[in-house]
């Protein structure tokens, strides 16, 4: 992820019942050491019944091909993902991946990638297709590194990869409207949101936006990115963002958080529920 991709902002709100807030964890002190401001954020995680301490969920980068990273969120021994790169063409793209953790601290799977309702057409599930496009072995080395070997369409390659925001990290989804995702991390009081979804043709793609969590924050803008083109040397020169609408968060005591955006054009509301990671999904 390029580290200045600016402005979206959360706006935070509600009351919380006294038996959603369980005992803090070193992760959730970490970040309220740093600011209290963030309190109301994570009672607010609580609440939804997620989970903020597991090992290796966050997000992974490698510093020297910036511009791409992994969103990875583990739940007891089963790792789940999306990998956000660039097609061949240079345009923006995901795949991901479910696998089982080996007590070795590495995962083999398989990388798939979907199509879906095109961008502001009525959802209908139907229109997901998923296909085949290679391997992925990630190796967690430890809680701060991870190598990630992939082959994708006969293209072979390696990150090296390093934690970018995994102080707090959420994967969420609109039940409704299965076949996309929001990945929702924080690193101290950044806020970093990445939303896999699909352009105008049903064709796999990201947005991204980041910035300083504030407690009275209204929205920002999300961008789009191009770049080196899969199985290509990297140049980072070549990544190029591009703003292509606004998105606004709402964390209140619902069991479902409202994700408004304005798109390309394109006007829409998502009910986020926390996804749960397993090799059912």
């Amino acid at each position: 992820m390029v580290s200045d991709t600016a402005s979206v902002f959360f706006k935070l709100k509600g009351e919380y019942d006294e038996k959603s807030i369980k005992v803090l964890d070193g992760t959730m002190k970490k970040i309220i050491e740093k600011s209290l401001i963030a309190l109301p954020l994570l009672l607010t995680l609580l609440w939804t019944g997620i989970s903020l301490a597991d090992s290796y969920s966050g997000l992974w980068w490698d510093p020297s091909k910036a511009g791409q990273g992994i969103s990875v969120i583990q739940h007891n021994d089963t790792i789940c993902g999306a990998w956000y790169l660039y097609d061949e063409s240079g345009r923006d793209t995901w795949l991901v991946f479910t696998g089982v953790l080996k007590p070795s601290g590495s995962v083999k799977t398989k990388l798939f990638q979907y199509t879906g309702p095109p961008l502001g057409s009525k959802w209908d599930t139907g229109k997901l297709k998923a296909s085949y496009r290679g391997t992925i072995t990630l190796t967690f080395n430890s809680p701060g590194t991870a190598t990630m070997q992939y082959s994708v369409d006969g293209k072979n390659g390696t990150l090296n990869l390093l934690p970018f925001a995994n102080d707090v990290a959420v994967m969420f989804w609109d039940s409704g409207r299965p076949g996309q995702g929001v990945s929702f991390f924080m690193e101290g009081l950044k806020a970093y949101v990445i939303w896999y979804l699909y352009d105008k043709k049903g064709r796999a793609m990201w947005v991204t936006s980041g910035t300083d969590l504030g407690l009275q924050s209204t929205s920002g803008n999300l961008y789009r990115f191009t770049g080196p083109a899969l199985g290509s040397q990297w140049d980072s020169s070549l990544v190029v963002s591009s703003t292509v609408g606004k998105g606004s968060i709402v964390l209140s005591n619902s069991k479902e958080i409202p994700f408004s955006y304005n798109i390309d054009g394109v006007s829409g509301l998502l009910d986020l529920v926390p996804f749960v990671c397993d090799t059912s999904n």
